[in-house]
């Protein structure tokens, strides 16, 4: 098949044609006047002769030369080179084909004499060895002024690297080769080359031994390299060592059967290169002829797609060709003939005028000129005199091949809705300047990183894309995923996120898997992920939470523990029960399903009911190693844990206190239940912990025992509690264990509270306990919730400073929401000052709730994202940050001057 009908004109006699070149290409005027030619010189079989004499092997004495006069030599054959086919070309007397055919051996032959001369000089053996060429030039479809794709390969048996290793010698020998083929010199360049076609380039020497080479397509090679290497053939060195490495590569290149995966995967690489192109972008006059819409590289992929796929089972179609490639799709009955005749022709032209643009400067480019005049050159040296009729024939040609290019698959694409307007090509190793694009637009800053992050996921540099499946499900889902952390606000941040997210993941398919599958599930990925990297932190850990939110109901019953379970299944059963119960919450907190006031309650209960799980199997492994309890037992919560007041990541204050007729002789069993309790509670297994545990509040603190009777914690506060402990006592609720004894507990500690001390020694010693807050643990910044004045720890001293000085009797348990209601309209608080209180505490802790979950303990306004405030701005009701940030500095203040009025004035030294 040939493009016979190519309407790329010749422009007449070799003497208008050498005219023609003076008026509209200064590089080939240049080549004119080096080789100082006479009109009668420039005859076809002079042009034949100098091509000929061009593509002839260096002989001997220049290759063991030095290296400039080989550099010298190969440069100034070029130039003749460029010349001859130019004339040949322009005059009509050399087909497209046989123009980059030229080309083609020519690289080679210059391939072949500076690999020659640099193992020569290096002290290297000729064995062992071997260049391959790669994309165009293994195609012999090379362009006029193009880049040389190259891969280099040694077997490290067979290859003499002289005094050094073979790894090292073969890569000296190789970059050795690139600079002399590529240095600019006072005589220009031969070729520039590429050499990051190799196996994972980023990671590996510029000569690669044959062994790594299979052992990476085996592992990790992808759909795109297969592509690669349809065209991939031995070019310079070792020979036999090239030939016996491609029948190596060759199950890898052509496999049998594919699965829907590998299939999807090819299709998406096609789909990747913008199937929806508008009319303005293929109306443009200065298109990018090779890789924008209608160009070369959609008539390659359309051709290399199907030969992927088809290859395995065909092996006519195992042609490096474009053109030969169409011929046996034809053959097969895969592709009509009017479609390849019509493809056949757009690639001949395409190519043609690929030329003429690289011949104007010498220049790699594929862009048509956007000046008119240049453009006009083009047109000329393409045979026409008019630039509009030429710009009509390039915008027919490529609505053509872009039509042809849109039905292959098109079925499949129906199936699909496009997620992205754009192309988004992550093959090969140089951005496509469509798919940076097409980055951009989506609102990412930073294109190339993106790019280049994707890259190296495809290469398996992370767990989850070690496998082919993993690697294929990431093309399926990456247009709906980029797509989704634009719609986010933040891109880049959602980006980092989901990378932070992905590269944690111990295996990616089943995840992946999920996210292919449900586009709802991966919208709300990306989402949570770009608004709270704590939640990404945790998902990373254990992804296996992501099905979770595929279930119908939010709630998954506890599990049942019996006494055959033993310590440590009940352990892993309670962590697995209580990670998803709370990634539940707190991603229905996250979205605006649950209340931020709500999300205390579930906080708590579910902390409730795990304490109560763990103690329970606290107490059977306790019983069974050291016989029954002597007495009655229960866990009781303080703080915020105590208050049902929880967070995200919120620790537990809890107390264990028995009764026992025995009490000196209970105190070393239950000393081993609230040692088992801890563990439970805060041990680290595969399935993660569950709280931090914090005791210190017991009697005596860290240098109590670490469970109290009924007798000592009644006597330490009634004779000995500081203040601050009985401050403490005003949340106390027990939680697990004896109800009766839970009562009585909560009655007692309801009169200690009461009746512990003097109202104006308890009133200095709080305000003393404020200041050595300030200056112990000073405020971090303006969103330190709790420590900052007027925060939630202002307000709880404020409650806790009117319940131990009022006199007004109360009833454990108390959450600060009920403790207000006790207070007010008493002569410790007024209704009015309740209400401020209420409302700054329900203000402050909507936005800890939602701090918390998304962020954890600390938060930055600068590294906010717009959509974390959005979320703060609802759960607080506000309608925009700026009113948030009002709002919250004018109920820090209220509380501030109501613990002035209340507790007293801090000391200024220890606020500052």
């Amino acid at each position: 098949m040939s493009g016979q009908g190519a309407w790329v004109k010749p422009i007449g006699s070799l003497a208008q044609t050498v005219e023609a070149i003076k008026i509209h290409a200064p590089y080939l005027t240049r080549l004119l006047d080096r080789e100082t030619l006479t009109e009668s010189d420039i005859t076809q079989p002079y042009l034949t002769g100098l091509l000929q004499t061009c593509l002839q092997a260096p002989q001997p004495d220049l290759i063991a030369g030095d290296t400039p006069t080989l550099m010298r030599t190969l440069r100034e054959d070029k130039a003749r080179l460029h010349l001859a086919l130019a004339l040949s070309d322009l005059s009509g007397e050399l087909s497209q084909g046989e123009v980059t055919e030229w080309l083609s051996r020519f690289a080679d032959r210059c391939c072949e004499a500076a690999l020659s001369h640099a193992l020569q000089k290096s002290g290297c053996g000729p064995d062992g060895l071997t260049l391959f060429a790669l994309g165009k030039m293994g195609a012999f479809e090379l362009n006029y002024s193009s880049d040389i794709d190259m891969a280099a390969f040694y077997d490290g048996e067979a290859f003499d690297g002289g005094d050094r290793d073979a790894a090292e010698a073969a890569s000296r020998a190789v970059r050795e080769a690139m600079r002399i083929l590529s240095e600019r010199t006072p005589e220009g360049y031969v070729f520039r080359t590429d050499l990051r076609l190799r196996p994972d380039p980023s990671s590996t020497p510029l000569a690669v031994s044959t062994r790594r080479a299979e052992l990476y397509y085996e592992s990790v090679g992808q759909n795109w390299e297969r592509m690669v290497w349809i065209k991939g053939r031995p070019s310079a060195g070792d020979m036999a060592l090239g030939n016996a490495f491609l029948k190596t590569l060759e199950p890898f290149v052509w496999r049998r059967h594919l699965d829907y995966w590998a299939l999807a995967d090819v299709q998406a690489i096609k789909s990747m290169i913008n199937a929806k192109a508008g009319e303005r972008e293929l109306a443009d006059p200065s298109a990018d002829l090779k890789l924008g819409p209608g160009g070369i590289r959609e008539i390659e992929f359309f051709v290399q797609t199907q030969q992927v796929i088809l290859g395995g089972r065909n092996p006519s179609l195992r042609v490096r060709g474009t053109l030969q490639g169409l011929e046996a799709l034809v053959a097969l009955g895969v592709v009509e003939k009017a479609v390849a005749d019509d493809l056949a022709v757009a690639y001949d032209t395409l190519r043609n005028v690929e030329h003429r643009i690289q011949m104007l400067d010498d220049q790699q480019t594929h862009s048509l000129p956007s000046f008119d005049n240049r453009r006009a050159a083009v047109a000329a040296l393409c045979g026409y005199s008019e630039l509009a009729a030429f710009d009509a024939a390039i915008l027919e040609t490529r609505r053509l091949v872009h039509r042809h290019y849109n039905a292959l698959f098109a079925d499949e694409a129906r199936k699909r809705q496009a997620a992205v307007e754009g192309n988004l090509v992550f093959t090969g190793v140089d951005d496509d300047p469509g798919t940076v694009e097409t980055i951009t637009g989506l609102g990412f800053s930073n294109a190339s990183h993106i790019i280049e992050t994707v890259r190296n996921w495809h290469r398996g540099h992370t767990p989850a894309t070690r496998t082919t499946r993993g690697r294929e499900l990431l093309t399926a889902l990456l247009p709906d995923l980029l797509a989704a952390m634009g719609r986010t606000g933040g891109a880049d941040e959602a980006f980092r996120r989901f990378s932070r997210f992905f590269e944690g993941l111990r295996s990616g398919v089943q995840t992946l898997s999920m996210l292919v599958a449900q586009p709802d599930l991966m919208e709300d990925l990306v989402t949570t992920l770009a608004l709270a990297p704590r939640i990404g932190g945790e998902l990373s850990r254990r992804p296996g939470l992501l099905e979770a939110l595929l279930s119908v109901s939010d709630r998954k019953e506890a599990p049942v523990l019996t006494d055959e379970t033993d310590f440590e299944t009940a352990m892993e059963l309670v962590r697995r029960w209580h990670g998803e119960r709370a990634f539940i919450i707190g991603h229905r907190l996250l979205h605006g399903k649950l209340a931020a006031r709500d999300a205390a309650s579930e906080y708590s209960d579910l902390a409730d009911m795990t304490v109560r799980l763990m103690a329970g199997a606290a107490e059977r492994e306790t019983i069974r190693r050291y016989g029954p309890a002597p007495g009655k037992w229960i866990v009781a919560g303080l703080g915020k844990f105590g208050g049902q007041e929880m967070t995200a990541g919120s620790d537990l204050d809890l107390l264990v206190i028995y009764d026992a007729s025995e009490p000196d002789e209970a105190q070393t069993w239950f000393t081993r239940f609230t040692q088992r309790l801890i563990t439970a509670l805060s041990a680290e297994t595969g399935e993660g912990a569950l709280y931090e545990v914090d005791m210190r509040l017991r009697p005596s603190g860290r240098a109590g025992p670490v469970a109290t009777s009924l007798t000592s914690f009644n006597r330490y506060h009634g004779e000995s509690a500081w203040t601050w402990e009985h401050m403490a006592l005003t949340r106390l609720r027990a939680v697990a264990g004896d109800t009766a004894l839970g009562q009585q507990v909560e009655a007692d500690a309801a009169r200690h509270v009461v009746l512990g001390g003097e109202a104006e020694a308890r009133t200095t010693d709080i305000l003393d306990m404020r200041n050595r807050l300030y200056r112990e643990k000073p405020p971090e910044g303006d969103w330190d919730l709790k420590m900052r004045a007027g925060g939630l720890v202002d307000i709880e001293f404020i409650i806790q400073h009117a319940l131990l000085t009022s006199g007004v009797e109360i009833g454990l348990p108390l959450s600060l929401s009920s403790a207000l209601k006790t207070l007010s309209d008493t002569p410790a608080m007024t209704s009015a000052d309740a209400l401020c209180l209420r409302q700054a505490h329900g203000f402050l802790s909507a936005l800890q709730q939602v701090q918390r979950v998304a962020v954890g303990a600390k938060l930055e306004a600068e590294t906010l994202s717009e959509g974390l405030k959005d979320r703060l701005c609802r759960a607080t009701g506000c309608e925009n940050f700026s009113l948030l940030k009002q709002r919250l500095e004018g109920h820090l203040e209220t509380v501030s001057v109501l613990f002035c009025k209340k507790v007293g004035v801090p000391a200024p030294e220890s606020t500052r």
